[in-house]
């Protein structure tokens, strides 16, 4: 792909995460691209390939490094950590991974309930390839006796939950979701995944 789409693609990410989809024009990215509108469409035809255009930063900024980059990386550097340090330093990890690709994330997370396609990459290539790694990594805990005995699957689907819930609500309402920073918010929610929410009573 060359700088000229590379910056075409830029410039819609911008205007796709302030204005939506629909509500943008080609003449605003040509703008904020700062290349005539005419040059766009020897690149992309439609505005809706401009969309479609933007799973392959998707891929390269923000999932190839979620997958075969840092949390492997934290795993295997950190296996003699206790498991609420290795999994609050994995959830920082993404969530500066999300905020570094914030307007990217937001449009195609937006977009994808009206242009479910734009789900598929992650659905077929993404997906298949980084749970199992995560489900590993919580098989191995569970036989150290780090964590109770369930199904490694339905503590992968837990976390990231968690963190997805957690990157969605501070970016919709960060007025409302107010945190003390990363770390602290994190040592709080690992916390609670650890030991749960209840006091103790029967």
């Amino acid at each position: 792909m060359s700088k000229r789409q590379w910056d075409i693609l830029d410039a819609a990410t911008k205007i796709f995460a302030e204005k939506g989809y629909e509500g943008s024009r080609t003449s605003d990215i040509a703008k904020e691209a700062n290349i005539a509108e005419g040059t766009i469409f020897r690149y992309f035809k439609t505005k809706k390939d401009l969309l479609i255009g933007l799973l392959m930063p998707l891929m390269i900024k923000f999932f190839k490094p979620l997958m075969f980059n840092s949390i492997e990386k934290i795993m295997n550097n950190e296996k003699n950590e206790p498991i609420n340090v290795v999994l609050k330093n994995i959830m920082i990890d993404r969530m500066a991974l999300v905020r570094k690709n914030k307007p990217l994330v937001k449009t195609i997370m937006i977009e994808s309930i009206y242009h479910p396609e734009l789900l598929e990459p992650l659905q077929k290539e993404i997906a298949p390839k980084l749970i199992p790694i995560i489900d590993k990594f919580f098989a191995e805990n569970i036989e150290l006796g780090n964590l109770r005995e369930l199904d490694p699957r339905l503590i992968t689907r837990s976390v990231m939950s968690l963190i997805a819930g957690f990157s969605v609500l501070n970016s919709l309402f960060p007025e409302v979701f107010t945190t003390e920073g990363d770390e602290k918010e994190m040592e709080k929610i690992v916390d609670i995944l650890i030991n749960g929410i209840g006091g103790g009573k029967k």
